[in-house]
């Protein structure tokens, strides 16, 4: 077996180098191990569990026949005859915030990079609960539930001519400090810290003294990051997040109502890889799945991580790409981005690309050609604003999605905006009915979908159902607005609503949307955006889609919701393009 190794810094300063001695722990991988991975969400927690257990004595010993065994290989390293000192070399450094806190960053040269010579550099972060990425050899990008990433990896970053730095977040692994989920007065001062070891200990092309040319990369948590070190940090050149969120109360917490798998599933990932986070976080997730609510205090401090007042300062061109099987973060989300970022009057260039998977399982067929033409648009982002070389990146379509057919599209506008659509909108109405209101019971996601049922939506049985008639030729591309009259008592604060594409029984985009609703007795109207949907009829006749109004949703349930509403009236209508 052959191993790598990424040095401190400290081993390469001419008297320290010499002999280092590191161990490494090696697994076994079975059959089962394989399947408990690859589950959606569980695999989150299985894979750091399965390596916790092969690591224990006698336990290990025990399973090792289910789980695989694992043994510890003690290597030692010769440090001067792999590293002479004139060359430019893979080292992890710990850099020293504002407060103190060590934050562990590992850097690697661009492929090539002889000695005395800079290149522009790229910082790459992992998704939450990941550490930095440590091998600079790999061409795929992958999440702690092993989950490849549609983004160049370091050695791809590397061979395209750019240093590489990652660095593992506060809180997390062997970085100090407390996780306060990209607060930008914490991990965004963190990311400063690291711009400026990148300027005066790495052999980077500077725009000025202590500005490094410098883009980043990385998709969800280290996707966050990108838009508040941008928003804090003008030395940021490009961003490129993937799978992000606006607001963490509109992700976690949309209409009050809290999102029991993926808060629950995301916290244990942080338990079991032991990171250390806000206190704030467990008793959220603790009083959001014990009572469907968090605090005051807990929203607050969701709302002071991320984005969403940093928008406004974000120079930095930003390519913004997210899935349309976003259950987390829902497309909504990198719009809201994006219309910020374009609004807050610096000009800043914002793209923006749909693709089929997200946080979530994509059901729908891939289109072959997705993953490498999301990370070439990325690599030519990074070309013309960090490289400088050419104007790649104005090839690249303002707006560009894949539909459920794997099919693919682009437009010179985004869905938000007036000329995106370009046929009246499609309507469709209902009488509605009685909804009795039950946990789990006939509801979407119910038990009977498993494992998708955990984050996305399946079709309900205990629902109203509102069937819309789609043209030929048509495309819906954005969010449906239902308005519901209803009455009822009960102790339920939401139901749900999905659509369904009757062709294949299937949830668009697997995302269900809380509709808050009182049971007071008394008559009540709402009107809403549900989330946004990638839909296209290219055929030569109608196709029917089906709005449901349901009880339950796994991904929101809530064991304390029981009622029984009478809806008396459902409409819905959808944006409509022009396929």
């Amino acid at each position: 077996q052959s191993f790598t190794i990424l040095p401190y810094a400290n081993w390469l300063d001419g008297g320290a180098k010499g002999i280092q001695t590191f161990d490494v722990r090696v697994s076994e991988v079975t059959a089962l191990d394989s399947f408990l991975t690859g589950i959606p969400l569980i695999g989150l927690v299985a894979a750091p569990v399965i390596n916790l257990l092969q690591a224990l004595p006698l336990i290990g010993d025990f399973l090792a026949p289910l789980i695989g065994a694992s043994v510890v290989a003690r290597i030692n390293v010769d440090v001067p005859s792999l590293a002479p000192s004139d060359t430019p070399v893979a080292y992890t450094y710990m850099v020293t915030s504002f407060d103190g806190v060590g934050i562990s960053t590992n850097f690697f040269p661009a492929v090539g990079l002889s000695a005395g010579a800079t290149a522009p550099t790229v910082i790459t972060m992992a998704g939450l609960g990941g550490g930095a990425y440590s091998d600079p050899y790999t061409d795929r990008v992958f999440d702690i539930e092993g989950s490849a990433y549609d983004v160049p990896s370091v050695g791809v970053l590397r061979n395209e001519g750019y240093n590489v730095v990652s660095a593992t977040p506060r809180g997390v692994r062997n970085s100090g400090g407390i996780m306060q989920l990209d607060n930008p007065f914490f991990e965004g001062r963190d990311m400063s810290a690291v711009i400026d070891f990148i300027a005066a200990e790495t052999p980077a092309t500077l725009d000025s003294p202590n500005d490094p040319a410098v883009g980043m990369v990385g998709t969800s948590y280290g996707g966050g990051i990108q838009l508040v070190a941008a928003g804090t940090d003008p030395r940021v050149d490009a961003i490129t997040p993937e799978n992000t969120w606006n607001s963490l109360n509109a992700s976690l917490y949309p209409d009050k109502t809290w999102k029991t798998s993926y808060g629950s599933v995301l916290y244990l990932a942080l338990v079991v890889t032991g990171a250390r986070v806000n206190s704030l976080v467990p008793r959220a997730v603790l009083t959001g799945n014990l009572f469907g609510r968090i605090s005051e205090t807990a929203q607050a401090a969701l709302a002071s991580s991320g984005p969403t007042a940093l928008l406004n300062m974000v120079q930095a061109p930003t390519l913004l790409t997210q899935g349309i099987q976003e259950a987390l973060f829902p497309l909504r989300q990198t719009l809201d981005n994006a219309e910020t970022i374009l609004g807050n009057g610096f000009g800043t260039t914002v793209k923006v690309a749909w693709f089929c998977g997200g946080h979530g399982v994509c059901l729908d067929p891939i289109n072959p050609d997705q993953e490498a033409m999301l990370v070439a648009d990325t690599l030519d982002w990074l070309a013309q604003y960090v490289k400088r070389t050419g104007t790649p990146a104005d090839d690249i379509p303002n707006f560009q999605w894949f539909d459920q057919l794997g099919n693919y599209y682009f437009a010179d506008t985004l869905p938000y905006q007036p000329s995106f659509n370009n046929r009246p909108d499609i309507t469709a109405s209902s009488p509605g009915g009685l909804l009795p209101v039950v946990p789990l019971l006939g509801g979407s996601n119910s038990f009977f979908a498993l494992p998708f049922s955990l984050g996305g939506g399946s079709v309900a049985r205990n629902a109203i159902n509102v069937p819309v008639t789609v043209g030929a030729g048509t495309q819906v591309v954005g969010a449906p607005t239902v308005s519901i009259t209803y009455q009822g008592l009960g102790t339920t604060r939401a139901v749900f609503a999905q659509v369904v594409d009757d062709s294949t029984g299937l949830v668009l985009g697997n995302v269900v949307t809380p509709v808050p609703v009182t049971l007071d007795g008394k008559q009540h109207t709402l009107t809403m955006d549900l989330s946004d949907i990638v839909y296209t009829n290219g055929s030569a006749n109608p196709s029917t889609l089906t709005v449901q109004i349901t009880s339950s949703a796994t991904a929101f349930e809530n064991f304390t919701s029981y009622g029984l509403m009478n809806i008396s009236e459902v409409s819905v209508k959808m944006p409509n393009r022009t396929a």
